[in-house]
């Protein structure tokens, strides 16, 4: 049988979440399933590339309501080095990778935490990371966040992608010491996946129970 694409407008309305602000953190080009799933949703698009915003404009213009910050994400605000690859801007991180070994620069660049920019943002929250091995600092500084949050949406590495990266099982034991839960794995459903989208709601919605087949 073959699996459905979970990354998908199409697929990801079927859960209805209702929520009136969508976080997006590490958008690079974008996050086109989310957007379209949500076009009446108002977003805020957190990158430190420099570039990110321009390429927003041009791609979605007046089809989205959003704001765009440019700004590192993690559990402390102030400045942050980021090691960065010219030639694969999208494979930027905090964290140094295993899996490239040239052709990175370091970067100072702003860094802000989650709950120090979300506190003024209409509610239920939408919140989607994918931070190149930093989700865990992020989701750690968004404490606050994660208690207005319908969803998380958290790239997650599985293998040792990055030096001194965080066990797929320290994500999983925060999210569950946040009131949250997996409900779906999004992505990397492969005989040995490398990290997967992981898909949290909280722990007490009804979308456990036996019987919400469709939710």
């Amino acid at each position: 049988m073959a699996l459905p694409d979970k990354l998908t407008a199409k697929y990801f309305r079927k859960y209805r979440f209702d929520v009136a602000t969508v976080i997006d953190v590490g958008v690079q080009s974008g996050t086109p399933f989310l957007y379209e799933a949500f076009p009446q949703a108002h977003f805020l698009l957190l990158d430190p590339d420099p570039t990110f915003p321009a390429r927003i404009s041009a791609m979605w213009g007046d089809r989205l309501r959003y704001d765009a910050r440019v700004a590192a994400v993690s559990s402390q605000a102030g400045s942050i080095m980021m090691n960065v690859m010219d030639d694969h801007p999208n494979l930027g991180s905090v964290n140094t990778r295993l899996d490239v070994a040239e052709g990175t620069r370091a970067v100072e660049v702003d860094c802000v935490t989650l709950d120090t920019v979300t506190s003024d943002l209409a509610g239920p929250l939408g919140l989607k990371i994918d931070t190149e091995g930093h989700e865990l600092e992020v989701l750690k500084g968004a404490t606050e966040t994660l208690t207005r949050c319908a969803f998380v949406i958290a790239e997650v590495s599985i293998k040792k992608r990055f030096a001194g990266g965080y066990r797929f099982s320290e994500v999983i034991a925060f999210m569950a010491s946040q009131g949250f839960e997996v409900h779906s794995f999004l992505s990397g459903l492969t005989r040995a996946p490398r990290m997967s989208d992981v898909l949290f709601v909280p722990a007490d919605s009804p979308r456990f129970d036996m019987i919400a087949r469709d939710l």
